[in-house]
């Protein structure tokens, strides 16, 4: 049965297993109890032996006792069985009598045995009565006894305790240890079973969804954990070819779009001023932008680094700046650049300079005009752009770095692809990318790079 949310969480396949496995050792437990029952009861010769050597066991205890006041104490006077008369005689290796019981008419004959060697045990039967006779030799210390037992009774009654006796030590006791060992058995094959399915669980948890190429290594040990891995990674293939089908389709798409786009805003150039012709530039402007923004995203997911290709930070940031200084004029801004001092860093410097453009043009836009926007290099392997707009709320921070999310979407202008360029970029250059609300007011966009191949926490 499957259990859902509702109906609590779902059980491991080791505890089913462990469970029933549980339940087989149980059912084999009390199988053997029933036969053990069965065949005593179908062999009355050997339950006449167990009530009589049970009698001889019981007696044999207190020998001490009697040869040492002659006495039969008061709790030996009574017989182990309910319903039964019992006599005895106890004789020594020389065969005198060491203590003796008679109940009314039931004696013992006052003779040591033909044989003290013999071990022997007679029924006489009447009806359902029956009269049992037996001797049986014991140690007590270092001296030999042989005990001579008379039992009358009748039914079945009587045989019960000495069954109850026989099961308790002689079948459950053995059987419990046999069980307990098969399960711990069972349990050891179950666990080391299961081991390489868990390997292979916490190996599909820990598949990047940005690494789509990952595939699982299949365990030779199990054929079936073979056959769930190699479920997987044909899974795997097909999302795959199904994701790298749509960044080819989303960079095809924009770069088809740019040069219709370029004879669309060469043609609203040539139209006669008016409002409606601003209109349509303020349009083609941003289809231009969400056209080059969706180039950047295929070239970031794209995106292979040279393990010997290094880039300058502070070249790549001059750069920026000088390109996008023209377009923050326009919309009333200004960019001031500062260099506090940086280290080459491993990366590709082309997807790098995509990553700054994109901070700086989403603070150019979403920024009150007559603010500056500020581009920092350093101090370290990092770069920093600060603006005055209202700022990225905290609870936010991680919502924007999705793709076609935006903090206003009343706002005509923009896709909510920016901020997701700049992380699918830092992502791969091993980089992070830190948000914090900048002092006075605005955001304070961080690009934190590798140096010396040392981590970065985040």
């Amino acid at each position: 049965m499957t259990h859902g949310p509702a109906s609590g969480t779902p059980r491991t396949l080791f505890f089913r297993l462990s469970v029933r496995l549980a339940l087989v050792g149980l059912v084999f437990l009390v199988v053997e109890l029933a036969a053990v029952v069965w065949m005593y009861v179908r062999n009355s010769n050997e339950l006449d032996q167990l009530l009589v050597t049970a009698e001889a066991d019981r007696i044999a205890g207190d020998i001490p006792q009697m040869q040492a006041n002659g006495a039969v104490p008061e709790a030996l006077r009574q017989p182990t069985a309910a319903g039964t008369r019992r006599a005895f005689l106890i004789h020594e290796r020389g065969g005198g009598v060491i203590a003796r019981l008679n109940d009314g008419d039931l004696k013992i004959a006052d003779e040591p045995p033909a044989s003290f060697l013999v071990i022997r045990t007679q029924r006489e039967s009447w009806g359902d009565r029956f009269l049992l006779s037996g001797t049986r030799r014991v140690a007590v210390g270092q001296h030999p006894f042989w005990i001579t037992v008379a039992i009358s009774g009748h039914g079945f009654q009587p045989f019960v305790p000495v069954i109850f006796n026989e099961i308790r030590f002689h079948v459950i006791f053995p059987l419990l240890l046999l069980s307990l060992m098969f399960l711990l058995f069972n349990f050891s094959v179950v666990r080391s079973t299961l081991r390489p399915l868990q390997r292979t669980i916490t190996a599909i948890n820990a598949i990047d969804p940005a690494q789509v190429e990952t595939r699982i290594k299949a365990e030779a040990s199990s054929r079936e954990v073979a056959a769930l891995v190699s479920a997987v990674n044909a899974m795997l293939e097909r999302i795959e070819r199904s994701v790298r089908a749509l960044k080819d389709f989303a960079g095809d798409a924009a770069h088809e779009l740019r040069t219709p786009l370029a004879v669309m805003m060469l043609s609203i150039g040539k139209l006669p001023d008016s409002p409606e012709k601003a209109k349509l530039e303020v349009d083609a402007q941003r289809m231009k932008r969400l056209v080059n923004q969706m180039l950047d995203m295929s070239h970031a997911t794209a995106l292979e680094l040279d393990p010997d290709r290094r880039a300058d930070l502070a070249a790549i940031a001059r750069e920026v700046v000088t390109e996008l200084t023209p377009l923050a004029v326009v919309r009333g801004h200004s960019i001031s650049f500062m260099d506090q001092g940086t280290a080459a860093v491993h990366g590709h410097g082309e997807a790098i300079g995509r990553a700054l453009r994109n901070l700086v043009e989403n603070a150019l836009t979403h920024t009150p005009a007559g603010t500056p926007v500020e581009v920092t290099v350093g101090p370290g392997p990092q770069l920093d752009v600060r603006d005055h707009g209202p700022g990225i709320p905290e609870d936010r921070r991680t919502e924007v770095l999705q793709r076609f999310r935006r903090l206003d979407r009343s706002r005509p202008d923009g896709a909510g692809l920016g901020l997701a360029i700049v992380s699918t970029i830092m992502t791969l250059h091993g980089g992070v990318m830190r948000i914090e609300d900048a002092h006075g007011g605005g955001a304070r966009i961080r690009l934190v790079f590798r140096e010396g191949g040392a981590a970065i926490p985040t």
